[in-house]
Parts: C-alpha cells; sequence; structure tokens
C-alpha cells in the first residue's frame, strides 16, 4: 500500500474518535468514508474484511452518591437505569446524553460517547484497508468508555468545607479525564505538528471545563448558620 495511502488512513482513524466532541459522525463524515473507500479500492487486496471490530460495548455506570436515576438519550436509543449499572451500548446510539438525579441533589448532565477501539488496527494487517473503513462506516471499532463516574452536586452544602472538598474531588476527576484524552491524541500522531496542535486544543477545553467548575463553586449555595472550617 503506498505510504500516502497509509498515512491518509491513520490520519482518518486518529480524527475519528474525537470528530464527535466538535460536531455529530454525520453526512459529512459518512461522504468522506465513502470517498476514501472508493479511493483504497485500487490499492487493497482481495479478501478484505471487517475481521476484529464489533458495534457493541459494555459501559459501567457508577454515581455519587449511589442509586441515582441515569435517563440516557442517543440516537434512536433511550434508557433508564439505576446506578451502579452495567448497559450494553451500540455504537450507533452514540452520542449519548445522560441526566442522572437523586434526592437533595441537583439534576447532572454528561456527555457519553464512543471513541476509536485500538483493535481497529488489526485491520489494517489483517484484513486490508477496506476492511478499516467498512468498520468504520458501521460504527464498528468505535468504544463506549468501560466506567463513568457521574458526580451529582447537593443542591445546599452544609459547609463551605464540604464545598469545597466536593469540588476539588470533581477537578482532579475532570483533571484525570482530561490528561487521559492527551495520551490518547500523543498515541495517535501522525506528525508533531499535528499533535501540538491538536493537544493545544484538549488543554484549552480542559481549562474551559475547569473555569466553569470553579464558577459553579462560587455560586454553590451553603446552608445558613454552618460556619466555614477554613
Amino acid at each position: 500500500m503506498p505510504l500516502f495511502i497509509a498515512t491518509t488512513l491513520v490520519r482518518f482513524l486518529a480524527e475519528r474518535g474525537g470528530a464527535r466532541h466538535e460536531k455529530r459522525f454525520g453526512e459529512g463524515i459518512m461522504n468522506s468514508v465513502k470517498f476514501l473507500a472508493l479511493a483504497m479500492l485500487a490499492f487493497a487486496s482481495s479478501g478484505c474484511a471487517s475481521i476484529v471490530s464489533d458495534t457493541e460495548s459494555s459501559t459501567y455506570i457508577e454515581t455519587d452518591p449511589e442509586k441515582a436515576r441515569c435517563e440516557l438519550h442517543g440516537q434512536d436509543f433511550k434508557r433508564v437505569v439505576e446506578t451502579p449499572s452495567s448497559i450494553h451500548l451500540s455504537a450507533d446510539a452514540a452520542p449519548i446524553t445522560m441526566a442522572c438525579s437523586a434526592d437533595g441533589y441537583r439534576t447532572t448532565t454528561q456527555p457519553l460517547d464512543t471513541e476509536m477501539d485500538g483493535w481497529i488496527f488489526g485491520n489494517i494487517i489483517f484484513g486490508g484497508v477496506v476492511g478499516v473503513v467498512i468498520d468504520a462506516a458501521r460504527g464498528a471499532g468505535q468504544k463506549y468508555p468501560p466506567h463513568v463516574m457521574v458526580f451529582l452536586e447537593p443542591e445546599v452544602f452544609t459547609s463551605e468545607a464540604a464545598r469545597d472538598e466536593w469540588f476539588d474531588r470533581r477537578r482532579k476527576t475532570i483533571e484525570d479525564q482530561w490528561q487521559k484524552k492527551i495520551q490518547m491524541v500523543k498515541s495517535h500522531c501522525v506528525d508533531e505538528i499535528t499533535c501540538r496542535d491538536k493537544i493545544k486544543k484538549v488543554e484549552k477545553n480542559m481549562d474551559k471545563e475547569l473555569d466553569e467548575l470553579e464558577e459553579r463553586r462560587q455560586r454553590s449555595p451553603v446552608a445558613e448558620g454552618n460556619p466555614s472550617a477554613s
């Protein structure tokens, strides 16, 4: 397979996992997939097929506190679960929005989206290029995270110390999640310039989410009559 074809394929797959964070993987991307498939046909050998990927994956949903009610809405998909719960999800349903609620806590909405499964690269070796394109076009090779943790914010905190402790834990979780995204970007980098630009974009989004979290901290109410533990 010519080098420029391989490079195009790797870039396509690396960008595929993060596409939904900016825009739904819709008709525009599907047209790109079809175009790429036609281009690859001239270079792929016979016997190309999807051989290692699946269209479903399992996600274990937890909340703090437990026994929250979570409504999941996606593309032609709706499900209600009580946490903790393990659920099978189809890649076709992505992106999914989770809205979790519990007595005494604010309803928390969180996205649940797929990421590229590393096993899809096996199709380059064993199934040929067309096998990879087929997988991407039908949603195979796209996996939901195996574990999701949703933090429900109390409607009223018992003290400023309790408020700060909650938001500090939430901040740490957010930072860890974004660091994982940065590592994923690095692992799929094609060249240094592209990698650096993508990492800057991820870091910008992380900073934005952390700033929004801090604004929420300042607005969060504390029960009257409870002194600060500072």
